[in-house]
């Protein structure tokens, strides 16, 4: 299940805002800016120690089991199960059958066949599907296998100054969510950008919220504000560290950055190498400075 899983195919409601924010340390001016690089973290090893968790009561709850029952419904519809019955009965030489008899066998071998499998359904199943030890491999294989590039709503928190960008001495890089790196592959009027949902309690079953279920964290997180890009290991264009713990690097457009804005400490060794970096690789892309505002207790961007 977890090898076809893929977050694009569901609805990702709301749209994002024009831009998202990633908070960077000094450290990262290297293979971010200078390398056009950036890191795709695995879920299973981000800061959130319960980012996999489980937030769902069962796996196949009664929304799951409605779907597979239009489901049966159209594969074994009335009309497959009387053009099944037609071609075999002309196999057999009884094509000669009065059309009630045929009505009559269609209709009780319809019934027979929804009735073992929607028996299949409850009696494997589901509880199969719902057993604690398989939805906790699901979780952990999701875990392993689902690698996300972080942002922020906002340049201007300052918990994620701290926490994310070595105390205000690191610096912040704008993307236009609008650029095509953050679109569907397959439709590119749709968003690949997943917003979290932040909460603490638990759904009846992913169908039920699959934002909810699948892309949340607890409200402990919740200032951080974040939305998510998601991709597979296979999808990543280079891997380095070691391989008990690897980084996953993926190159991302120039023109996708609209701005960077350095933290009010950034060193001035770092800022202009951050300046030089920008006029190198980006040079539409203007420099800012973020300043504390000690009246609304966030941070002004001014040019620099």
């Amino acid at each position: 299940m977890a090898e076809n899983f893929d977050l694009d195919d569901f609805d990702n409601p709301p749209p994002p805002p024009q831009y998202l924010y990633k908070y960077l340390s000094a450290e990262r001016v290297g293979n971010v800016l200078e390398g056009g690089m950036v890191r795709f973290t695995p879920l299973m090893n981000t800061n959130d120690p319960f980012e996999v968790r489980s937030t769902f009561e069962k796996l196949v709850g009664p929304k799951f089991i409605a779907m597979l029952s239009e489901q049966m419904d159209t594969v074994v519809s009335e009309e497959n199960v009387r053009e099944m019955i037609a071609s075999e009965l002309k196999n057999y030489g009884l094509g000669f059958l009065p059309i009630d008899v045929e009505q009559q066998t269609g209709q009780n071998l319809l019934t027979a066949l929804r009735s073992r499998m929607q028996s299949a359904v409850d009696t494997m199943l589901v509880p199969t599907f719902n057993d604690p030890k398989n939805i906790e491999r699901l979780l952990e294989t999701l875990g392993r296998e689902l690698l996300c590039f972080s942002l922020s709503e906002r340049m201007d928190v300052a918990p994620m100054w701290a926490n994310y960008a070595d105390n205000n001495g690191g610096f912040v890089v704008a993307f236009d969510t609008e650029h095509e790196w953050f679109q569907n592959l397959n439709d590119g009027k749709k968003t690949r950008l997943q917003k979290v949902t932040y909460f603490d309690g638990k759904v009846e079953e992913p169908l039920a919220n699959v934002q909810a279920a699948l892309i949340s964290k607890t409200t402990d997180w919740e200032h951080e504000r974040e939305w998510r890009l998601y991709v597979k290991e296979d999808r990543v264009d280079k891997i380095v560290g070691h391989p008990a713990d690897p980084i996953h690097l993926l190159d991302f457009p120039p023109d996708a950055v609209n701005r960077v804005i350095l933290g009010p400490k950034t060193r001035p060794e770092i800022a202009n190498r951050i300046r030089d970096a920008v006029a190198d690789r980006y040079p539409h892309a203007p420099v800012m400075r973020a300043v504390p505002n000690r009246r609304s207790h966030t941070y002004d961007e001014v040019s620099e």
